[in-house]
């Protein structure tokens, strides 16, 4: 798959893209992940040299009892550093679910609206008019509330990928130029539920739209090392929660996955590899099978 993307074309047909976490929030899970804002384009280079395709700016925790941030703080936080990446070169997502702050990090050239509530009409409505792509996740319940509703699914993998089929062709008759879908790692998920997301990457890539995944030092990689049902946030100082984070995003990318969304960009990166010459390998090998 080719990736259209701030005016360049990335290709993503056997190399699956690396999407680096820059936090400007204040109580991120992962504390090591959070910038202050003056250090944010010496941040950003160091993901890009890490092998970071796309940088993604966001301010605001998704976590469980996570402090809220008005759309003007927010703003403040993100629109500047948005603007410094963008001159400096960067591809860069804008990681928010509001319409406010979407189109303020739009205005300061952002590439991408990374909405993980599955894009209100509002959100929506900015990546219309400014013709700029947008990421949609599935998700039950709104961020940092996601706990707080029912999550009994009869086939999590049929509902994931019927909704966001669904809510992707809604978005492009909306006038949207390009809708990236994201399954929802982690959101209201049980552990098999997020095993049966990864079993499914397959058919969700089958598609056609770019397959965005988030599952970097989640709360559910613990509970899959042994370590117990953890949030996020009480997951970060568990053993093998970065041989997990690579492990995971790498059977991802050979599943299907086109770009995965992480904080470890260096170590993530390099084990990519791998699911890269396997894709090209059973690509060329499908490719000579169906010449005879």
């Amino acid at each position: 798959m080719l990736i259209e993307l701030g005016g360049q074309t990335l290709d993503a047909t056997n190399r699956c893209l690396v999407m680096g976490i820059l936090n400007v929030a204040t109580d991120s899970p992962v504390t090591d992940s959070i910038v202050d804002i003056r250090n944010a384009p010496r941040r950003a280079e160091a993901l890009r040299k890490a092998g970071a395709d796309i940088i993604d700016v966001g301010a605001q925790s998704t976590r469980t009892g996570a402090a809220e941030v008005s759309p003007d703080e927010e703003i403040t936080r993100v629109a500047p550093v948005v603007e410094m990446l963008v001159a400096e070169g960067h591809l860069v997502s804008i990681d928010t679910w509001t319409a406010p702050v979407a189109h303020a990090a739009v205005e300061s050239g952002a590439h991408l609206i990374n909405d993980i509530t599955g894009a209100d009409p509002e959100t929506v409505a900015v990546a219309v008019e400014t013709g700029t792509p947008i990421a949609v996740m599935h998700m039950r319940g709104r961020p940092q509330r996601h706990r707080e509703v029912k999550h009994e699914y009869e086939d999590v993998a049929l509902e994931v990928r019927d909704y966001l089929d669904r809510r992707a062709t809604e978005i492009e008759a909306a006038g949207a130029p390009d809708v990236w879908i994201d399954p929802g790692f982690q959101f209201g998920r049980g552990l098999d539920d997020n095993l049966r997301l990864l079993l499914d990457l397959p058919n969700l890539a089958r598609l056609g739209h770019p397959v965005l995944i988030s599952a970097s030092r989640k709360g559910f990689l613990a509970e899959m090392l042994g370590h117990g049902e953890l949030r996020s946030h009480d997951a970060q100082a568990q053993a093998g929660m970065l041989e997990a984070t690579i492990a995971f995003n790498v059977l991802a990318a050979w599943m299907g996955a086109h770009v995965v969304r992480v904080h470890d960009v260096e170590e993530v990166a390099w084990a990519l590899n791998v699911s890269t010459a396997a894709r090209a390998l059973q690509r060329n090998d499908i490719g000579i099978n169906s010449q005879q």
